[in-house]
């Protein structure tokens, strides 16, 4: 009988293995506060400039909070001018290790639309909701809090820089403004400024977690950078078209506001409608009913004018951060306007009087993928 020969058994590919998980950033990383300055200064007739202060070298940078309180102020008699309290401080920037701005220069109210209109962490940033927010007093007193942002969305860290180098800081620089950007009626004895702040980071995640898992050390795109940008134009009353100077960057969001010629904020002069042109495309033909509705929907702000939780008074906001769900901020980023230094970014519109359009512009300059 002929010997049987068995066949080998057939051999089987190893498979390959599942590609290990990386622990996005901010599961690696924590966040970090600590305080790096508090001085004080009596308000006075001058503006008083606050010499540029080093902010720690610490992980990455998300922003900065600012506390502005004023105390030892008497009499009964103070009356806070219209962008009060904020308006005691301004000149306000911080500066990228090359001496060149991120944010700024703005003044305090500027910062306080920021952080109402900016998106950041939704309505809660809103500075005139902060528990410990008070209005000019009657003597002269009052405190807020700010927070001047650099990271763009809490969710994944974009936006947020690396800070780790004490030999070559970023800065911070404020001005403590004279006595005539907050009363219009002094109080008996004016008070102290008190300016404290404190940085906002995240630590500095190592390249494996607890579990030996490969943690992300930066956060994605890292030097993608977002900006805060002033531009103040003066308008005569008519037809007037204004071309936006702050091009080049993905534009995020757009704070428009109108004073008259005393400098007052003031709606009643301010166009209807008003035209955003994009590359000579009509994109938005705004009437103050329909767009005060859409900023009171999108930011949560359903008060009277001027009051805590209303919106202020001669200010509109053009966001493109809404597309997560129908609020601002929280964004996947499919909203923001693409720009190249070619781009006509203009805005058209009938002022009833003469006065100046102030146009905060907020643009993200990616470095790297940063749509989700």
């Amino acid at each position: 009988m002929a010997a049987t020969t068995l066949a080998a058994p057939a051999q089987t590919a190893p498979k390959d293995k599942a590609p290990q998980i990386v622990v996005p950033f901010t599961r690696a990383a924590q966040e970090h506060i600590e305080s790096f300055l508090d001085v004080s200064q009596v308000i006075g007739a001058s503006n008083v400039p606050l010499a540029p202060v080093d902010i720690p070298a610490y992980g990455f940078i998300r922003g900065i909070f600012i506390e502005v309180t004023a105390t030892g102020g008497t009499g009964t008699a103070a009356v806070a001018k219209g962008d009060a309290p904020f308006s005691a401080l301004t000149d306000i920037s911080i500066m990228d290790v090359n001496g060149a701005p991120i944010v700024g220069p703005l003044d305090g109210f500027d910062v306080m639309l920021t952080n109402t209109f900016g998106g950041y962490r939704r309505a809660t940033t809103n500075p005139r909701l902060h528990p410990d927010y008070k209005n000019v007093q009657t003597d002269g007193t009052f405190s807020f809090l700010l927070y001047v942002p650099i990271e763009v969305s809490g969710r994944d860290a974009l936006g947020s820089l690396a800070n780790l180098n004490a030999a070559s800081s970023y800065k911070l620089r404020a001005t403590v403004a004279s006595k005539g950007a907050v009363y219009s009626t002094d109080p008996t004895t004016l008070p102290t400024v008190r300016v404290r702040a404190w940085l906002d980071a995240w630590t500095q995640p190592g390249p494996n977690d607890l579990r030996g898992n490969p943690q992300a050390t930066q956060p994605p795109a890292h030097g993608t950078t977002s900006f805060w940008s002033k531009n103040i134009v003066n308008v005569n009353s008519g037809q007037q078209t204004i071309r936006l100077q702050r091009v080049g960057n993905l534009v995020r969001d757009l704070i428009f506001v109108y004073r008259d010629a005393s400098g007052v904020r003031n709606k009643a002069n301010f166009p209807a409608p008003f035209q955003i042109y994009w590359d000579t495309r009509l994109l938005k033909e705004y009437q103050p009913i329909t767009w005060r509705g859409q900023m009171s929907q999108r930011f949560g702000l359903t008060g009277a004018d001027d009051t805590a939780a209303g919106l202020p008074t001669g200010v509109y906001v053009e966001d493109y951060m809404h597309e997560f769900d129908g609020q601002a901020g929280a964004e996947l980023r499919d909203g923001w306007l693409p720009t190249v230094q070619s781009t006509r970014l203009e805005v058209f519109g009938n002022f009833g009087a003469p006065g100046t359009l102030t146009i905060l512009t907020n643009d993200v300059s990616p470095a790297g993928e940063v749509f989700v």
